[in-house]
């Protein structure tokens, strides 16, 4: 049996259904590229549970997990993924790799950034197509995750917009950064869709230190030291999702 176990955002948000089948299981493996706990380790993680966890890189989760799978023939192996494993396609592949070779699997999802969009007050139902903001390279500019922030502030949704995160140099992309480069295409394009909307940064959202700030590209404004980090970048507003961002307007942080 393969589990495959959402992990949240922290040690502490695990389910006791997720715990319970760890505990079940001989072999753990944590998918340690697609992103991070916002406070907390893995070490903890490991004391929390009583079980020693064997972390996984992107080339042995994407390319050579065939002999998990065949570990899970025989023996009940978890994998711990953080946030929820139904979110990302690369576990939707892992799922589907999975019942290809007739490996028994059962996945239990796990608390994810998604969870937390209406702590802004914006409404949940009022979210497109989710974007990954990623970081330009002199080879490797793509802009597609612009096109999904266009048609969708054309539908009049908002866009969550996950960053970056590049674990094995312990590069997380700031709010900052995610600005700077859909200033940078949303100028190249003529377009004035991130001058002319609302923008919120998520910081460290789930941990101990998360933060929500209204973002105002014009305007230094001291960094916020938690990771990871998303944005929102704002369709049409309502009456009270206008009234919930003056609020945070208000307030300083």
């Amino acid at each position: 049996m393969l589990y495959v176990i959402g992990i949240g955002l922290s040690p502490q948000q695990m389910t006791l259904e997720a715990v319970a089948a760890v505990k079940k299981s001989r072999k753990i493996y944590l998918e340690n590229y697609t992103s991070a706990f916002a406070s907390g380790t893995r070490k903890q993680l490991e004391k929390i549970l009583h079980k020693k966890i064997t972390v996984l890189t992107r080339k042995q989760v994407e390319e050579e997990f065939t002999p998990v799978l065949s570990l899970a023939r025989k023996k009940t192996v978890a994998l711990l993924v953080y946030g929820n494993p139904l979110f990302a396609t690369t576990h939707i592949q892992l799922i589907l790799d999975a019942q290809a070779k007739r490996t028994p699997i059962t996945v239990i999802p796990g608390i994810s950034i998604v969870n937390y969009v209406g702590a802004t007050g914006l409404d949940a139902y009022k979210f497109g197509r989710t974007a990954t903001v990623v970081f330009q390279e002199p080879n490797y500019s793509p802009h597609s995750f612009f096109d999904i922030i266009e048609k969708n502030s054309q539908a009049g949704l908002h866009s969550l917009c996950l960053l970056d995160i590049r674990t094995d140099e312990n590069r997380f992309m700031t709010v900052t950064e995610a600005i700077a480069i859909l200033r940078k295409i949303a100028d190249f394009r003529n377009s004035d869709l991130i001058q002319n909307t609302v923008l919120i940064g998520l910081y460290g959202v789930g941990g101990k230190n998360q933060r929500i700030r209204i973002e105002n590209p014009s305007i230094t404004r001291k960094p916020i030291e938690a990771y990871p980090q998303s944005l929102i970048v704002c369709g049409k507003l309502n009456p009270k999702e206008q009234e919930a961002i003056e609020l945070f307007r208000g307030k300083k942080r």
